[in-house]
């Protein structure tokens, strides 16, 4: 492995051919943090303005947990686009109403900026995409919502999207929300549920994919149902399976063909919405 110095203090390591591990010092956690941003040779061709897919990951994984895969790793150096994925820590990508100094989403935006100073993507709102599982999937949604500016395409994979609520879902489609980031108050939690700010999601390229046996179905389905009532156009794709990092696998083609078709494309577009059932 090689490791050089860009744009000091960020630090670069080649973990693998075309895919490089960064390491910076975050203003906004106030430690050390890494990323790693994954360049498909087809890509480095290009003078610039690189087109970027933005990849969280979901609670108790890491930033390399997709990248250190053979498989997954071809199927993202075999993308039309760059792949940039934070390490997310258990911080759910927001900046915690009870723990003033967890700053996940105004860290997130920081590794977007370092990670544009270590490669030239993008910083057209059309060339970039945003996508995530579980609470990485909260998380792009919910990131996405909140800036509008940031992201043409929106994917979420088996993601919490009607979250954090209480548990009055049916048995075995609830999830506990973890007190230590929300907080315990059920009165501050729409605030941070994305399902209440969907038309943020207005004039996205969206794909929502769950699993048929996934805990997450139902939320999913919620959001689904929003988003149509909405009016906004969007796919929603069921995948076989439950909440499991194997059907994060199974999903990863399909968000990377979704993201390949929908980058660049005109805002006005109108986009279809459109169901998939896969057995």
């Amino acid at each position: 492995m090689s490791a050089r110095l860009v744009a000091s203090p960020v630090q670069e390591t080649e973990i693998y051919p075309g895919v490089w591990e960064c390491e910076f010092s975050s203003a906004e956690l106030k430690s050390p943090q890494r990323f790693c941003v994954l360049v498909p040779s087809e890509i480095e061709c290009i003078s610039g303005d690189w087109p970027v897919l933005f990849l969280l990951h979901g609670r108790g994984r890491t930033h390399r947990s997709l990248v250190d895969l053979e498989t997954m790793r071809a199927a993202f150096l075999d993308a039309p686009f760059c792949t940039v994925f934070p390490q997310g820590d258990d911080g759910w990508y927001i900046d915690s109403p009870v723990r003033p100094e967890e700053r996940y989403e105004a860290y997130l935006a920081e590794v977007f900026a370092v990670a544009a100073r270590v490669r030239p993507l993008s910083l057209s709102r059309e060339r970039r995409a945003i996508t995530g599982w579980s609470m990485g999937g909260y998380g792009a949604a919910r990131y996405a919502i909140r800036h509008p500016h940031d992201f043409s395409v929106v994917v979420g994979i088996i993601g919490l999207l009607d979250f954090p609520r209480p548990e009055n879902l049916p048995a075995g489609q609830n999830y506990t929300v973890p007190a230590p980031r929300f907080g315990a108050d059920p009165a501050v939690w729409p605030e941070f549920n994305p399902l209440n700010a969907a038309e943020g999601l207005r004039d996205r390229a969206v794909l929502i994919i769950t699993g048929a046996e996934a805990f997450d179905r139902t939320m999913n389905e919620n959001f689904h149902r929003r988003l149509r009532e909405l009016q906004i156009a969007h796919e929603y794709l069921i995948l076989p399976g439950g909440h499991t990092f194997p059907v994060v696998q199974s999903a990863v083609p399909r968000m990377i063909e979704f993201v390949a078709r929908n980058l660049a494309a005109p805002a006005s577009r109108q986009r279809p919405t459109r169901i998939f059932h896969t057995r």
